[in-house]
C-alpha cells in the first residue's frame, strides 16, 4: 500500500513539473534540455539559434506561454535547411513560421530582437497581445496574420513592413503605428479595427493596407506626420467616413485608394501631383471633393503663397505639373457628388468614365478653359446636370459616348460666344441645347414664354426638384434663381417684355385645348361710377394652378384693380395695361404656394371697373381673350374667349347716382368697420345725402 502511494505521488510530481520549464540554454541545445514535449510554459535564457526554434515548431505542441526575455538569438549558417529551403539564418531574428499555428497565449520577445520572420506568428489563434521590442527594424510578410491580437503597437525603429503583417486579425480593434511605412495589406480584412493612430515618422501607406476595415471611420494623424504617398486600394471597401489628409504633404494617391468607402467629403493636399485610377469611385455618401490648384508641386514653393491661398503654381523646368488630368473612373458611381465647381484651371483632360453615373443634381457643371479632351463616357449618366458651361474657345476633343444617358437637348450648353458656331457643328457637342438660343423666361424650355414657366419656376423654388433651364430662369441676371425671378417674370409677361408671341393661338399646337372657361357676371355701370364685377371659373376637365389672359374693355372704362376671391383667395392677381393695344389689360393669377383653384363653378377674381364721362353702356361688352390655364402638372391649356355685358343703370341706381355721397364705410368679414378698405373682402356701405344707403362687396 505504501509503495503504491509513493508511485502515485511521483507520477503527480512528474506531471506538475512537466507543465512548466526554465532552461539556461546554449544555441542548438534546446532539444536536449527539454525532456517533456508536453510542457505548456517555457522560460529560456542564454542563447538560441534556428535549430532551437525548429524544435519548438516541430515538437512543443502544447506550449502556450513562452518567455524569451533573457535570450540572445545567434546566427546559424551550416548549410542545413531547417525551414523550407532556407539554410542561412540571421542573428536577433525570429525565423520564418517559427510559431505558425501555435497555441501560444503569451510570448515575451528578446529585448534585442531586430527581425520577425515570415509568418512567424501567423495563425496563432489564441495570441491576444504582444509587445514588439523597440529594437525591431524588420517585420516580414504575414508575421502576425490570422492571429487573435486585439491591440498592437508598431515601434518607431521598424524600417520595413512586409505584406499582410496583421491581415485577417479578426479581433484586432486598435493599432498605434510609429514605423516609417505601413506595409502592403498590413491590416487587410481586420473588420473590427476602429482606432488607428499614425505616428510622426510614417511616410507611406502601402497597397491595400486597410482594405476591408469596415469599422474604421477615421485615422488619427500625428500633427508632425508627412507622407509622400498613399498606395492603391489602401482604404478600399473600408468604413471611412472622414479623413483629413490636407496637412500630410501627399504627392500621390494610388488607384482605387479611397473607393467604396463611406466618405462624405475629401480635401486633397496642395502638393498633390498624381491621382490614381478610380481613386474615389463608388462612394455613395461622397458629396464634395476639394481639388488642389493645378500647377503646384511639392518642394517648389518653399512655403510661399501667391496671395490667393494657394501655393505658387510656377514649377521648375522639367517638374511634372500637378493634377492636370482627372484619372479614369476617378469619381465613377458617386451618386451624391456635386462636381460643378470642382475642376480647376489647368486641368487638361477628363479621363474615361471619370464622372460616370455621377447622377446628383448639378445646377451648372463647369469645364475650365484648359480642358482639351473628355474621354470615353467621361460624363455618361450625369442625369442631374442642369447646365453645362465650357470656357474653352477651342472645342475639346471627345471620346466615345461622352454623355450617354444624358438628355442633352434639355441641358443648356454655355460656350464662349465667339466659339458657339464651332460647338454647334462638333460631334456630340451639337446635341446640347445651346443657351445662347434660349428665350429669357422660357423656364421649361418649350420654346414659348407663358404662365406655366412661372408655375414651373415656383414649383422648382419650393421643392428644389425638377428640370429647368437655369439660364432662362435667371430673369434678373444676378446669377441666382430665386423668387425675385418669378415676380420679375410675371412683370415681363404682363408688359410683353418676355418675347411673348403676339398671337398666342399660333402656338396652340404646343398646348392642350379645353372647354373650361372664365365666366363674367353682368354689371350695371354709368359714367362716373365704379363697380366690381366677379369672374367665375367653370372647370370640369382639369384642376388649375394659374391663369393668364387679356381683358379688353370698351371705350370709357378703366380697370382699377383685380383681386382674388373665394376660390382664388390663395392666388395673387396682377394686371398691367397693354401699351400697344387700346384699353387692353394683361392679367395673371398665380399662387406662390402652388395651390390650385379650389372647387368648380365659383368666383376666382373680382375686377373693379371705373367709368368716365365717355362711357356709354349701350352695347358695351367686356372681353377676356387669349385665356391660358396651367394645370397641376404645369401643362398649358388654351381656353375660349369670354364675353361679359355692361348694362345701363336701373331707375333706383339712377336715383342714387344723382344723390350726393355723404359717407363710405368698409366692413370686413370679422365685422370691423373703417373709412379705409381692409385687405381681403370688404362690404362697402355708401350713405347718400337723403339718408339712403347702398352696399357692394369688393376685394382689396
Amino acid at each position: 500500500m505504501r509503495k503504491l502511494f509513493f508511485m502515485l505521488l511521483l507520477a503527480a510530481l512528474t506531471s506538475m513539473t512537466g507543465q512548466a520549464l526554465t532552461i539556461e540554454n546554449t544555441a542548438g541545445g534546446l532539444a536536449q534540455a527539454v525532456d517533456d514535449v508536453d510542457i505548456t510554459t517555457l522560460t529560456v535564457s542564454g542563447t538560441m539559434d534556428a535549430r532551437d526554434f525548429q524544435f519548438i515548431t516541430n515538437s512543443l505542441e502544447e506550449l502556450t506561454v513562452l518567455d524569451l526575455t533573457g535570450v540572445t538569438i545567434e546566427a546559424y549558417s551550416k548549410g542545413q535547411a531547417l525551414y523550407g529551403a532556407i539554410t542561412d539564418y540571421a542573428g536577433n531574428a525570429i525565423p520564418r513560421t517559427a510559431f505558425f499555428g501555435k497555441k501560444l497565449t503569451s510570448i515575451t520577445l528578446p529585448a534585442n530582437l531586430e527581425t520577425i520572420g515570415y509568418a512567424a506568428f501567423a495563425g496563432c489563434y489564441q495570441l491576444q497581445s504582444i509587445d514588439i521590442p523597440e529594437t525591431v527594424a524588420f517585420i516580414d510578410d504575414y508575421a502576425f496574420a490570422g492571429s487573435a491580437l486585439t491591440t498592437v503597437t508598431i515601434p518607431e525603429a521598424v524600417e520595413v513592413m512586409g505584406k499582410g503583417v496583421f491581415s485577417r486579425c479578426e479581433a484586432l480593434t486598435s493599432a498605434v503605428i510609429e514605423s516609417r511605412f505601413i506595409g502592403d495589406f498590413a491590416f487587410l480584412g481586420d473588420f473590427l479595427l476602429n482606432d488607428v493612430t499614425v505616428g510622426a515618422k510614417v511616410s507611406m501607406i502601402g497597397r491595400g493596407a486597410f482594405n476591408g476595415c469596415t469599422a474604421l471611420q477615421s485615422l488619427n494623424f500625428n500633427p508632425a506626420c508627412r507622407m509622400s504617398r498613399i498606395d492603391e486600394e489602401a482604404f478600399i471597401n473600408s468604413g471611412l467616413t472622414n479623413i483629413d489628409i490636407r496637412g500630410l504633404g501627399l504627392g500621390t494617391i494610388g488607384d482605387w485608394a479611397f473607393a467604396q468607402t463611406q466618405l462624405s467629403q475629401l480635401s486633397l493636399s496642395r502638393e498633390m501631383t498624381t491621382l490614381g485610377e478610380g481613386v474615389l469611385a463608388h462612394n455613395p455618401q461622397l458629396s464634395s471633393v476639394m481639388m488642389p490648384t493645378v500647377g503646384h508641386a511639392s518642394g517648389n514653393n518653399n512655403g510661399r503663397d501667391n496671395g490667393e491661398g494657394n501655393a505658387n503654381p510656377r514649377l521648375a523646368p522639367g517638374v511634372q505639373r500637378a493634377l492636370d488630368r482627372v484619372p479614369d473612373f476617378a469619381f465613377a458611381g458617386d451618386g451624391n457628388l456635386n462636381p460643378g465647381n470642382m475642376l480647376k484651371q489647368g486641368v487638361k483632360e477628363i479621363g474615361n468614365f471619370a464622372f460616370y453615373n455621377v447622377s446628383a443634381e448639378i445646377d451648372t457643371m463647369r469645364l475650365p478653359a484648359s480642358v482639351n479632351r473628355l474621354g470615353d463616357r467621361a460624363m455618361a449618366g450625369m442625369i442631374g446636370m442642369k447646365t453645362l458651361k465650357v470656357d474653352a474657345t477651342s472645342v475639346p476633343a471627345l471620346g466615345e459616348d461622352v454623355w450617354a444617358g444624358v438628355n442633352q437637348p434639355r441641358v443648356p450648353l454655355i460656350t464662349p460666344s465667339e466659339s458657339t458656331v464651332l460647338y454647334k457643328e462638333a460631334d456630340q457637342w451639337m446635341n446640347f441645347f445651346f443657351a445662347s438660343d434660349f428665350l429669357l423666361g422660357d423656364v421649361n424650355g418649350d420654346g414659348i414664354v407663358a404662365i406655366n414657366d412661372v408655375t414651373t419656376l415656383i414649383d422648382y423654388l419650393m421643392s428644389g426638384e425638377g428640370s429647368i433651364n437655369l439660364q432662362a430662369a435667371d430673369v434678373n441676371g444676378d446669377g441666382d434663381v430665386s423668387v425675385g425671378d418669378a415676380t420679375l417674370l410675371i412683370d415681363l409677361l404682363l408688359s410683353g417684355g418676355a418675347k411673348m408671341p403676339t398671337d398666342i393661338r399660333a402656338y396652340g399646337n404646343r398646348m392642350g385645348s379645353t372647354s373650361d372657361a372664365l365666366v363674367f357676371s353682368t354689371v350695371c355701370l354709368a359714367p362716373g361710377q365704379t363697380r366690381t364685377i366677379e369672374v367665375a371659373l367653370n372647370n370640369e376637365e382639369h384642376n388649375y394652378l394659374a391663369l393668364q389672359c387679356n381683358l379688353v374693355l370698351p371705350q370709357g372704362l378703366e380697370l382699377v384693380a383685380v383681386n382674388g376671391v373665394e376660390r382664388g383667395r390663395n392666388h395673387s392677381f396682377t394686371s398691367m395695361q397693354n401699351g400697344e393695344e387700346d384699353n387692353t389689360y394683361s392679367m395673371i393669377g398665380v399662387s406662390f404656394d402652388c395651390e390650385h383653384f379650389a372647387g368648380h363653378e365659383g368666383n376666382i377674381m373680382s375686377l373693379t371697373l371705373a367709368a368716365n364721362d365717355e362711357f356709354d353702356a349701350r352695347d358695351a361688352e367686356l372681353l377676356l381673350s387669349d385665356v391660358i390655364f396651367v394645370d397641376v402638372r404645369h401643362n398649358l391649356f388654351l381656353a375660349g374667349n369670354s364675353l361679359g355685358k355692361v348694362t345701363e343703370m336701373t331707375a333706383i341706381e339712377q336715383v342714387n347716382a344723382n344723390k350726393e355721397i355723404t359717407g363710405v364705410r368698409y366692413i370686413n368679414v370679422a365685422g370691423q368697420q373703417s373709412d379705409q378698405p381692409f385687405d381681403g373682402i370688404n362690404i362697402v356701405v355708401t350713405t347718400y345725402s337723403d339718408g339712403t344707403t347702398s352696399t357692394v362687396k369688393v376685394m382689396k
